[in-house]
């Protein structure tokens, strides 16, 4: 055998054991970076309102979940429309401004916790049944008032609160018991946010 043979193998072996260390490395970066783009968001896509799907008609009777939450939480005789599929007269208490109304194209289904705060808190990563599921789970709906609805928006806790004081502890401790429910991530600043704001807010409301 030749005698520079094991040299040539050494300094083959020692470049492979280079190649592997990178490759390594390399990978290692990779996971990283994926992991920290996790945690800053950047890898949630884009929010669509039809990933949630539209309001659902479960019993095939043409009315929707708001038309049949408008049914059921309206504190008189409600009227429908020609066709019985739509709720246009009744009596609906706000609890978000602590006003009633009978009309209503004057009202708004909220989703307590929005499809929107839900998304980027990890229902981007949900099936769409399981978020069409959240979407109609009527116990995070309200009925309130158009203009506080839009006032609202998509905002958590910490950036709006009803304007019916009264109402803010079961606001906020209802709010926090769906997140739990449908184990939506919230940051640690916030949850402690949300967690001092039912704090001041529930000591309030038993005095």
């Amino acid at each position: 055998m030749n005698g520079q043979t094991y040299p040539v193998l050494t300094k083959l072996i020692r470049g492979i054991c280079v190649i592997k260390k990178v490759i390594t490395t390399i990978i290692l970066i990779i996971i990283w970076v994926l992991f920290a783009s996790q945690l800053l968001g950047e890898n949630i896509p884009k929010y669509d309102r039809d990933l949630f799907g539209k309001w659902a008609d479960y019993d095939s009777d043409c009315q929707n979940t708001r038309h049949e939450l408008l049914q059921e939480r309206s504190q008189g005789d409600f009227i429908f429309s020609s066709n019985r599929c739509r709720v246009l007269i009744g009596l609906w208490y706000d609890r978000y401004s602590a006003q009633y109304f009978d009309d209503s194209s004057h009202l708004d289904i909220d989703h307590l916790v929005p499809l929107f705060y839900a998304w980027n808190r990890g229902a981007y990563a949900w099936s769409f049944h399981k978020r069409r599921e959240f979407a109609n789970d009527k116990n995070n709906l309200f009925i309130v008032k158009k203009q506080v609805n839009q006032n609202k928006s998509a905002s958590g806790p910490t950036d709006w609160l009803p304007p019916n004081r009264e109402f803010r502890c079961d606001y906020i401790t209802i709010f926090q018991r769906v997140v739990e429910k449908y184990g939506l991530q919230q940051k640690e600043a916030e949850a402690e946010a949300i967690t001092q704001l039912q704090d001041k807010y529930c000591k309030l409301k038993k005095y």
